[in-house]
């Protein structure tokens, strides 16, 4: 049995106008006045009945308790939502709920209709309560005391059974309301949850435990539940549903959404006008243009959807501008004007990324040619090397230098292509300056020696200042060998 409260032994009884009036805020903050049972109460009754109706009736909820929890922990502004008309009638509310789930109902359920299940379970638990219409500040005690007490009883399960009239409910509202007077006299009198209110505590949410897993067995596995369900409703459904998929992030659970709906209802293009909207809120910009597209398939004149389109194809295309992606930019910019030709900008956007192509274009010929030219250049240089030439080779392997190093890294081949030629012209520079140092004497006479003299001026400026005056003291001095050696008969003679 759950525990009856029991005050501490020299606790004075707080007086009830004052302990009633500081309950009141509270409640009127956290309850509507179609809301009934606790927080905690209404959980538990929401729970309890997945569990009766997964263990007894072998019904698939235990993997979809989480979504059944989150509409269980709906609050009052999102219940008042989903059910205009619960304020105003909770019954018509529960009744026009359980025949949309009925005509909603598919071979397996999925996550939004276990979510929807939740909601109606506790809009259930909510009507089946006592005190539900009782002194408004009697009922906020009597809820906070049910709360603090729910967890600790034994509760009583039912045999299932069918609602295929609302007056079957009705009657379980009545019986729930059948001890009210004296629960409201009780708390008035000072008694509180020490009376009537805690010895009919399990008996009171056992019947709403029930009264929630009657509903949900109705609708699952009956259709007697009366109700004209218009398309228009199950519209709403289709799209709310598209809305919680979209929520869960899960785009393989929203692309297999219209498959799954697709019996329930057809698809307007106001519909997919709204499921596209989500999507793209969400990020998921490009599952939200197929239903765009989709929309305009079916609704050309929809100048809404073809700007949403262009906009979205601009936004693709500064972004791929921004990212240097010229051609990405382009052709987004292209989209953007196909899908609304009355663009303001779209035409000017495509206009100057084509030239910026063009340029982009004549840059990279140009390098090419730059490229192409150096490459001649070096071979040129090896032709002269190869007939020993090494100051004609020496230029030339320069120019092609100067050539490579004219490109730019703009382009990653070109870039590759200039980094490579400039390691092997360098390499081969080093090689036939070597050579020179090491057959200068070779040069000598014949008049070679002023055609080295200027080759090591011009040509082989960054060779070390002391190489240099080596190489220079090897030509002067070999000219004046060969000076000695043609006045050495004249100088015998005399």
């Amino acid at each position: 049995m759950i525990r009856k409260y029991r005050p501490e032994r020299n606790a004075r009884p707080m007086h009830w106008p004052v302990k009633v009036a500081l309950m009141a805020v509270a409640f009127m903050v956290c309850a509507g006045v179609s809301v009934a049972w606790g927080p905690r109460t209404q959980m538990v009754v929401v729970n309890t009945a997945l569990n009766l109706m997964s263990r007894e009736q072998s019904l698939p909820l235990t993997r979809l308790q989480r979504d059944i929890r989150a509409g269980a922990a709906l609050d009052d502004a999102e219940l008042h939502a989903l059910y205009p008309d619960l304020a105003d009638n909770p019954m018509r509310a529960i009744e026009n709920e359980m025949a949309l789930l009925t005509a909603a109902r598919q071979p397996s359920l999925d996550a939004y209709y276990a979510f929807r299940l939740g909601a109606l379970g506790k809009v259930v638990a909510s009507a089946t309560a006592p005190m539900r219409k009782a002194d408004e500040m009697a009922r906020a005690q009597y809820y906070e005391d049910a709360d603090a007490a729910v967890e600790s009883g034994a509760l009583s399960p039912a045999s299932r059974r069918v609602f295929e009239t609302m007056t079957a409910f009705e009657r379980v509202m009545r019986e729930a309301a059948a001890a009210d007077d004296l629960i409201e006299r009780e708390y008035r009198e000072g008694v509180g949850f020490r009376g009537a209110a805690a010895s009919r505590l399990a008996v009171d949410v056992s019947r709403s435990v029930n009264a929630v897993a009657d509903t949900w067995w109705t609708i699952i596995t009956s259709r007697a539940i009366p109700g004209n369900i218009s398309e228009a409703q199950l519209q709403r459904y289709v799209v709310h549903a598209y809305g919680y998929r979209i929520e869960r992030g899960n785009l393989a659970e929203i692309d297999a959404a219209e498959k799954y709906y697709a019996n329930l209802t057809p698809f307007t293009p106001d519909m997919r006008a709204r499921i596209g909207d989500m999507l793209y809120e969400a990020g998921f910009r490009e599952r939200a243009i197929r239903e765009y597209e989709a929309v305009l398939a079916e609704a050309p004149e929809r100048r809404d959807v073809v700007e949403k389109i262009g906009a979205y194809y601009m936004d693709i295309g500064e972004e791929a501008l921004r990212n240097e992606k010229l051609e990405d930019a382009h052709a987004a910019f292209e989209r953007a004007l196909e899908a609304n030709p009355l663009h303001p900008t779209a035409e000017q956007h495509r206009l100057e990324v084509a030239a910026m192509i063009r340029e982009r274009d004549a840059r990279q010929e140009e390098y090419q040619a730059l490229l192409r030219q150096a490459d001649e250049l070096r071979d040129l240089a090896e032709q002269e090397a190869s007939r020993a030439r090494y100051a004609e080779a020496v230029a030339l392997l320069q120019q092609s230098e100067a050539a490579y190093r004219s490109v730019g890294d703009e382009f990653p081949m070109e870039g590759q292509r200039r980094a490579r030629g400039l390691r092997d012209t360098g390499h081969r520079l080093r090689e036939l300056k070597q050579s020179l140092l090491n057959n200068v004497l070779a040069f000598s006479g014949a008049g070679f020696a002023a055609d080295l003299a200027e080759l090591v001026a011009e040509s082989t400026e960054d060779l070390a200042d002391e190489t240099l005056e080596a190489l220079l003291e090897n030509i002067y001095q070999a000219e004046l060998d060969q000076l000695s050696a043609r006045m050495r008969p004249a100088l015998e003679i005399e």
